[in-house]
């Protein structure tokens, strides 16, 4: 009997480990999930998307005046919405996100045409908390979009940059003009040599002849 009992509360939380395990999903998982969900909205069946992946007592948002409590809740709200579409013009997803191990973010806009001629256009960011494989709380988020993610930089890409950055040399200094040596002064004018006067007479070498002395 004690036997038995032991054995029992082990199965007991073996089986709460094993629960326990089940409800944090992988990465991987968590994508293939998104992608599903996210291709049946983009196909226009987007009530049919949500009770395919919603559990049952599934929480939506958009402020606190829009709350749904339950599955059934939320799909009687859509319902009622698309009651009033006359035309779905496009769905476009424009980026996805994965936080964590149990949320995504899906980037949307859709353009609707309502019964009364109305264009209905929406930009939102779904945000989607999953457990166990299924959709647990589901918030609308307007006007808001997913920044893309920041590539980090490897060590080849700087090397690499490095590599291709051009090189800027310096330029080379400017030599100064020499200093203009100063002027020499001008060589003086010399005079020229006074004639010669009186009755002395040159000869062809330049020489002066004395007078004959007179008889």
């Amino acid at each position: 009997m004690y036997s038995n009992f032991n054995l029992v509360i082990s199965l007991f939380v073996s089986l709460r480990e094993i629960f326990k395990q089940s409800k944090k999903l992988p990465i991987m998982d968590l994508k293939k999930l998104v992608e599903a969900i996210d291709a049946q909205v983009l196909s226009g069946d987007i009530v049919g998307a949500f009770e395919a992946f919603a559990a049952d007592q599934c929480i939506t948002f958009s402020s606190t005046d829009d709350v749904t409590h339950s599955k059934n809740q939320k799909s009687e709200a859509l319902r009622w919405f698309f009651s009033n579409v006359a035309a779905i013009n496009n769905i476009e997803r424009l980026a996805i996100a994965v936080i964590g191990d149990n949320e995504t973010h899906s980037q949307f806009k859709f353009d609707f045409t309502n019964k009364q001629g109305q264009s209905l256009i929406y930009n939102e960011v779904i945000r989607r908390v999953w457990s166990n494989g299924k959709l647990v709380e589901e918030q609308y988020l307007f006007g808001q979009s997913i920044a893309p993610a920041k590539a980090k930089k490897t060590q080849a890409d700087i090397v690499e940059a490095s590599a291709i950055a051009p090189t800027v040399k310096k330029a080379a200094p400017v030599a100064k003009p020499a200093a203009a040596a100063p002027a020499k002064k001008a060589a003086p004018v010399t005079k020229p040599a006074a004639p010669v006067t009186g009755k002395a007479a040159k000869t062809e070498s330049g020489k002066k002849m004395a007078p004959k002395a007179k008889k």
